[in-house]
């Protein structure tokens, strides 16, 4: 890291809740002394560095914090990655949501025309149908008193009903 960053992430001063420490400590436990909320800096390297002498291994303890920074860094970007690709399947996942809605939409919109040009279809046919009934109807009673047999019973009836 960087100096500037680090005086960054210095300045954050990421103070979290009891309860939140906890839950975060339940879902990851963790041994290691830099994950306690109550990390102290001077404490840990006296624990480390106890006596003068202790401090000939110095080279190998930084090593093994670089090491450290390495491996957490890694995982870090690993999780950015991993949330880029999450992020990018969601918004495809919510495009193709969005175009499905879109085609259900469009043939709904159809279903919809063709139901009204059916109702249409059937208004027209039920006219026809009364149309038709009604010129059979008329043919028929066009018939009826058009019928020789008709006109002379008619004919008889009045004669019969004068004399």
């Amino acid at each position: 890291m960087e100096p500037d960053n680090l005086i960054e992430v210095e300045k954050l001063n990421l103070n979290f809740p009891p309860e939140v420490v906890q839950a975060i400590q339940e879902i990851l436990p963790s041994d290691d002394p830099f994950d306690s909320p109550e990390f102290n800096t001077v404490e840990y390297i006296n624990n480390r560095f106890p006596a003068e002498q202790s401090l000939h291994h110095i080279d190998d303890v930084l090593e093994e914090m670089r090491l450290k920074i390495t491996s957490t860094d890694d995982q870090i970007r690993t999780v950015i990655r991993s949330l880029t690709n999450v992020d990018q399947d969601g918004r495809a996942s919510l495009l193709n949501a969005q175009e499905a809605i879109a085609e259900l939409f469009a043939r709904f919109q159809d279903i919809k025309e063709r139901a009204g040009e059916s109702e249409q279809r059937v208004k027209d046919i039920k006219q026809l149908d009364t149309a038709k009934t009604n010129s059979k109807e008329s043919h028929d009673l066009y018939h009826y008193t058009q019928s020789p047999s008709d006109v002379s019973r008619r004919s008889s009836k009045i004669t019969s009903t004068k004399g």
